[in-house]
């Protein structure tokens, strides 16, 4: 039996949510290197105002996806009706203006809008990949919808979990776990996600995180971080999909 793929998606921001970017100048060349060498596509949900600095690393026409992080990485759910519609469709706007085929869109920090979903449907994407938490919930052990743009629906894409069925799989926690995070990942696992500037081994975004936090965040950062996703590379390796492949193979199988 062949083993399902598993949905890989980065969140591209400033670092650790500030307006530093250097894990896009620093890390990015050389995960890309890591995706190459492993055979992995990945989409990465790119924060529209960085798009001239993402281009400069991630063609349009290569092998990943390029979705929306919305415009400015605000937290949606605190706008007025006027800013949220801006934030979906000016977002989409820039992208697309720098060439990537935009379909999917993840809202900042899992903080999806009740209206984000018609939003999404009438500025023409095709799934949202909002769904999930940043924090362990013990709701997400009910399976999370998946799937591809079925009208008057939108598609819709929920974040993994690592073996309890609550904690999300994401290099976060797999460097909190860490040694044991890689053991916890479950085999049923359907997408992982990270950020570019856990890879960072220092960062001046840190100082944005309440002190209580900041220790936790900088745990297992920088070089362990690399480790700890290169060995999740070396045991997962070309399962690791884009979203756009992952519903194309799924649209696929069911008309087999």
């Amino acid at each position: 039996m062949t083993a399902h793929p598993i949905m890989f998606t980065v969140d591209v921001e400033g670092d650790w949510g500030g307006r530093e970017t250097r894990a896009l100048r620093e890390v990015l060349p050389r995960f890309l290197e890591l995706l190459e060498c492993h055979g992995a596509t990945a989409t990465f949900f790119v924060v529209g105002e960085l798009v001239s600095q993402v281009r400069a690393g991630l063609a349009p026409d290569g092998l990943h996806e390029v979705g929306s992080h919305g415009l400015t990485h605000t937290v949606l759910t605190g706008l007025t009706p006027e800013a949220l519609a801006f934030e979906v469709e000016e977002s989409k706007r820039v992208l697309e203006a720098e060439g990537y085929r935009v379909a999917g869109f993840r809202a900042p920090y899992f903080k999806s809008p009740r209206d984000l979903p018609r939003l999404l449907a009438r500025a023409g994407y095709q799934y949202d990949a909002s769904a999930g938490s940043i924090y362990p919930d013990p709701r997400r052990r009910r399976p999370g919808p998946r799937s591809w743009n079925t009208e008057p629906a939108i598609g819709r894409v929920s974040t993994g979990t690592l073996r309890d069925g609550v904690t999300p799989f994401s290099l976060t926690y797999l460097r909190l776990y860490d040694p044991l995070g890689l053991h916890l990942v479950s085999p049923r696992a359907e997408l992982f996600y990270c950020h570019l500037h856990e890879l960072l081994e220092t960062s001046d975004g840190w100082q944005r995180i309440p002190r209580p936090l900041r220790r936790l965040h900088q745990r297992n950062s920088g070089a362990r971080a690399w480790r700890i996703l290169e060995d999740l590379m070396e045991r997962f390796g070309s399962r690791f999909v884009s979203c756009r492949e992952y519903f194309e193979a799924l649209a696929l199988g069911s008309a087999a």
